[in-house]
C-alpha cells in the first residue's frame, strides 16, 4: 500500500510536466524528435527510480537519522557528536539527488570547478553549519538575531565576487536540504533538544543549515575570481552508465560508510537489523542511479530545449509558460503537504494546510515570473536577492517567531527535483551566457519565506484578536459575578462594624 502510495505521488508530479511538453510540442512548436522521445524514456525511468529511491529512503536513510538522533543522550562528549553531525551533514547532502543536479548544472555551463570539488565544498557548508544548529539549540540563540547575522555575513561576502556566482551559491543554498538531509538534520536536532529540554528550538535548522553552502560558494567564488568565470567545459571520456554509477557510488556509499562507523561505536546494532539496512541501501543505489540516469539522459536536454524554443517567443508567453510550469510542480510535491500539515498542527488549526499550499504555489509562480524577467532583460541578481531578504528582514519584527523558523525552513521544501532538473536547464537555455541562467532556485526558495512570514503575520493578528476577545470576555463575566454577589454589601457591613467599635472605645475611654 505504501509502494503504491509513492508511485502515486511520483505520477501525480510527472504528469502535468509530461502533458505541458506535449502541450508545447503541438502548439508552440516542434522539438527534436530524438529528444522528444528520450524525454518520454526518461519521464519513466524517473517514476520507478524515485519511488524507490523513496522507499529506500523510509527503510535506510530515516531510520539511520532516528537512530543517530536518538544516540545523543548517549554521548556525553557534545564535541563528538558535532564531528559526526557535520560528516553526517556533509555526506548527506551529496547524496542529495538535486544537489548533484545542480552540480551537473554548474559544470555544463562553464564555471571552472571540477565536480568533486563543488560536491564537498556544497557538502562541507551544510555539515559546518548542521553542527552550528545544533550549538544554537543548547545554547538558546534566537533565530531572528543568529539569521540576520548569517545574511548580512552573505550579503558581505557576495559583492566580492561576480553577478553570475552569486546566483549559483544561493541556488546551491536552496537545492542541499531535501529528502536525503532533511531526516539526519532534524533526528539530531530533535535528539540534541530533548537533551536540553527544549524541543521548540528544533525550528529553523533545516534554515541555518541551507546558509552553510552559500557562504562556502562564495568563499569558493573568492578563489575563483582572479580565474576564468567561463571555462571551456569538455565531455566525459566516459559513457552515461558508467558516470552516472560512479556519481551515485560517490553519493551513497560514504554516508553508509560514516554511519556504519558511528553505529560500531555508538549503536552496535544487532545482526539482523544491519542486514535490514544493507537491503535498503541497495534498493536506494538503484532509486537513485535510476533517477540521476533519467535527469542526464532526457530530463535536463528537454528542459534546455524548452529554454531554446522559448528565446524567441513573446515575453508574455514565456511568463505564462513558466508560471504554470512553477504552479503545478507544487501541487506534486510531497514535502510541501508535510509542511502544510506540520503548520496546521503548529497553529491548532487557525491556518489550514490547504491555504499553506496554496500560498507556497502562488509564491512559486510569482518566483518563476521574477527569475524569467531577470534572464529575459539580463538584469542582476542583487536587486531580486536584495530587495527580497530586506523584505524578509522586516517582515521578520512583526511574524510570529514559530513563523520565522517555519519559513526559512521551508525555503528548500518548495524547491524539488523537477524544479532543479527541468526547470533550471530552461533558464540557462534561455540566457545569453550559461552562468546567466542561474537564480530562479535562489528566487523560488526567497518568495515562500516571504509568503510564510505574512502567514505568521496573520497567525499573530489572529491570536491577538482571540486574546483581546476573551479578556473582554472575562472582563464581562467579572463584572458580573461582582454585581450580582454580596460580597460589596459585606465590605460596606464590616466597615460598618469597625467604625462601630471604634466609637465605643472613644466613648468608654471618656
Amino acid at each position: 500500500m505504501a509502494l503504491f502510495k509513492k508511485f502515486r505521488d511520483v505520477l501525480v508530479a510527472i504528469i502535468p510536466i509530461v502533458a505541458i511538453v506535449l502541450l508545447l510540442e503541438f502548439f508552440v512548436g516542434k522539438f527534436d524528435t530524438s529528444t522528444l522521445v528520450k524525454f518520454l524514456i526518461s519521464a519513466v525511468l524517473l517514476c520507478v527510480g524515485e519511488v524507490l529511491f523513496l522507499t529506500g529512503i523510509d527503510s535506510t536513510i530515516m531510520p539511520m537519522g532516528d537512530m543517530v538522533g536518538s544516540s545523543a543522550k548517549k554521548i556525553s562528549n557534545f564535541f563528538i557528536f558535532l564531528f559526526f553531525a557535520f560528516l553526517f551533514g556533509m555526506f548527506a547532502t551529496i547524496a542529495e539527488p538535486d544537489v548533484q543536479t545542480l552540480s551537473e548544472q554548474i559544470i555544463e555551463s562553464g564555471i571552472a570547478v571540477n565536480k568533486s570539488v563543488l560536491l564537498f565544498v556544497i557538502g562541507a557548508g551544510v555539515g559546518v553549519f548542521v553542527a552550528f544548529a545544533l550549538i544554537r539549540i543548547v545554547k538558546h540563540m534566537s533565530i531572528r538575531v543568529l539569521m540576520l547575522v548569517l545574511y548580512f555575513i552573505t550579503f558581505i561576502l557576495a559583492t566580492f565576487v561576480p553577478d553570475s556566482f552569486v546566483a549559483i551559491a544561493f541556488d546551491s543554498g536552496a537545492s542541499t536540504l531535501g529528502m536525503v538531509t532533511s531526516p539526519f538534520v532534524l533526528a539530531m536536532c530533535a535528539g540534541v533538544a530533548s537533551k536540553n529540554k527544549t524541543n521548540n528550538e528544533t525550528f529553523g535548522a533545516i534554515g541555518i543549515a541551507s546558509v552553510g553552502p552559500i557562504i562556502a560558494m562564495l568563499i569558493l567564488g573568492l578563489f575563483l575570481r582572479g580565474s576564468s568565470a567561463e571555462a571551456i567545459v569538455s565531455g566525459s571520456k566516459y559513457s552515461i552508465f558508467v558516470q552516472v554509477l560512479y556519481n551515485t557510488t560517490m553519493a551513497i556509499v560514504p554516508l553508509v560508510s560514516v554511519f556504519y562507523l558511528f553505529q560500531i561505536i555508538f549503536i552496535k546494532l544487532p545482526r539482523k537489523k544491519k542486514l535490514s539496512l544493507i537491503l535498503g541501501v541497495i534498493v536506494t543505489f538503484v532509486g537513485l542511479y535510476l533517477f540521476l540516469f533519467s535527469i542526464d539522459y532526457g530530463i535536463i536536454e528537454m528542459g534546455s530545449a524548452i529554454g531554446e524554443m522559448l528565446e524567441s517567443k513573446n515575453i508574455y508567453l514565456v511568463l505564462l509558460i513558466y508560471a504554470l510550469i512553477a504552479f503545478v510542480i507544487v501541487f506534486s510535491e510531497p514535502s510541501i503537504r508535510v509542511l502544510g500539515a506540520q503548520i496546521e498542527a503548529e497553529t491548532q488549526g487557525n491556518i489550514n494546510r490547504k491555504v499553506v499550499v496554496f500560498a507556497l504555489a502562488i509564491s512559486m509562480l510569482i518566483a518563476a515570473v521574477l527569475a524569467v524577467v531577470r534572464v529575459y532583460f539580463d538584469i542582476s541578481i542583487w536587486y531580486f536577492l536584495g530587495i527580497g531578504y530586506l523584505l524578509i528582514a522586516v517582515l521578520m519584527i512583526f511574524s510570529d517567531t514559530t513563523f520565522v523558523a517555519i519559513a526559512f525552513d521551508s525555503g528548500g521544501v518548495a524547491v524539488g527535483s523537477l524544479s532543479t532538473a527541468f526547470v533550471m536547464p530552461a533558464m540557462i537555455a534561455m540566457s545569453t551566457s550559461g552562468a546567466g541562467g542561474f537564480g530562479f532556485v535562489a528566487i523560488s526558495s526567497m518568495v515562500p519565506i516571504i509568503v510564510l512570514e505574512i502567514i505568521g503575520i496573520v497567525y499573530n493578528v489572529k491570536v491577538n484578536g482571540f486574546v483581546k476577545r476573551s479578556k473582554r470576555i472575562f472582563a464581562r463575566v467579572s463584572y458580573g459575578v461582582d454585581k450580582y454577589s454580596n460580597i460589596t454589601k459585606l465590605e460596606q457591613r464590616y466597615k460598618e462594624i469597625k467604625e462601630q467599635k471604634l466609637n465605643e472605645k472613644e466613648q468608654n475611654g471618656n
